[in-house]
């Protein structure tokens, strides 16, 4: 099934540009975009880099902390060692995969195999991370607004976890459904792209309802959760007479967790306001960008999508005073003492 030319896949790449050129699209546009993102080669390579980095060992290392300290077994936990696992997926599929197809000459070189699977895991690990983080923020409303009520059990938790994963499965499909290998063997190259054809109200209502699940809805829902927070840890009143230095210390903590509660909600804001705002004028008219530009905005929007993932080990794990000791305990040398030969040995574990 012939391509039809439209820039209909997310993920960018320079492919979607030589297909929209066989089709007869403006050569000396695309050919610059394309030369375009070559000459940032040196930069955006870095930056990528970075990110698949810091976001691999960042979610490892939180991952390794729950899993290893007994004490931090519990549900909130648990759905923040989801969000880690999910985002190191993100790290692993999205942003090399995307990232060689977006330079390679040669477009997909990936096999039909890993087309398919690789962007069935893209857009999936993208909305288990945004269902997850939905998850955490109303777990801690429940856990801070609501203190009699008892709190879900361990496998109403896991019950949960595997609904978000159904349910990001669920919302790939279609997309999965119009997801098309193509081989050019004649000019050498090889496409792995989302193409609707005729479909176009289709495609359009399938966008919107993924922005309004994937970002609205969550984002609403988590700035309403710690908005309850906030207002109930400011109206919360100590106990008994305090002291003007336990006065002064809950004021401190309470300034804390609204400092950081500010921080959740502005880095999955932030994050993901490029891609989403790229996407809404690429869906009403592609015209509106630039087409020397195309692939430099997407790429950029994408890569500050991906960042997203070295945020959430700082912000659910680093700013924690509890996981912060768990690591140091983890990884502290500590010294033990041996007797010998009426000496005392010093070694040092870690």
């Amino acid at each position: 099934m012939e391509p039809t030319g439209r820039w209909d896949k997310d993920p960018s790449n320079g492919s979607t540009y030589e297909v929209a050129l066989k089709n007869g699209a403006n050569a000396t546009s695309q050919f610059t975009g394309v030369q375009l993102i070559q000459s940032f080669k040196p930069l955006i390579i870095p930056c990528y880099t970075l990110v698949v980095l810091i976001g691999l060992f960042g979610n490892y290392l939180l991952l390794y902390v729950i899993c290893k300290t007994k004490k931090m077994h519990n549900v909130t936990n648990f759905f923040i060692g989801n969000l880690a696992f999910s985002d190191m997926l993100m790290c692993a599929t999205c942003v090399p995969f995307t990232l060689a197809y977006a330079f390679n000459p040669q477009g997909w070189v990936f096999g039909k195999f890993l087309c398919y699977f690789v962007f069935l895991m893209q857009p999936m690990t993208v909305y288990v991370s945004v269902f997850t983080l939905t998850a955490i923020a109303i777990d801690r409303y429940y856990t801070t607004v609501h203190l009699l009520k008892k709190r879900i059990s361990f496998t109403t938790c896991v019950y949960v976890t595997c609904g978000i994963w159904l349910l990001s499965c669920a919302l790939v499909a279609p997309a999965i459904a119009h997801t098309y290998h193509v081989e050019f063997q004649k000019e050498g190259f090889a496409i792995c792209e989302e193409f609707w054809m005729d479909e176009e109200k289709e495609r359009l209502a399938y966008a919107y309802s993924t922005l309004v699940i994937t970002y609205i809805l969550p984002l609403s829902a988590v700035s309403l959760s710690y908005i309850c927070i906030t207002i109930k840890l400011k109206n919360r009143v100590m106990p008994g007479h305090p002291t003007q230095s336990q006065a002064e210390f809950d004021r401190l903590r309470k300034r804390k967790i609204f400092g950081l509660l500010v921080l959740v909600v502005a880095a999955f804001a932030i994050c993901w306001l490029p891609i989403h705002v790229f996407n809404i004028i690429r869906d009403v008219d592609i015209n509106l960008i630039n087409k020397e530009y195309f692939l430099l905005i997407q790429l950029l929007c994408h890569w500050f999508a991906m960042s997203s993932s070295c945020c959430n080990p700082f912000l659910y794990a680093w700013l924690h005073d509890r996981f912060r000791t768990e690591l140091k305990e983890m990884f502290t040398f500590k010294r033990k003492i041996l007797p010998a030969n009426n000496c005392v040995a010093v070694s040092v574990m870690l």
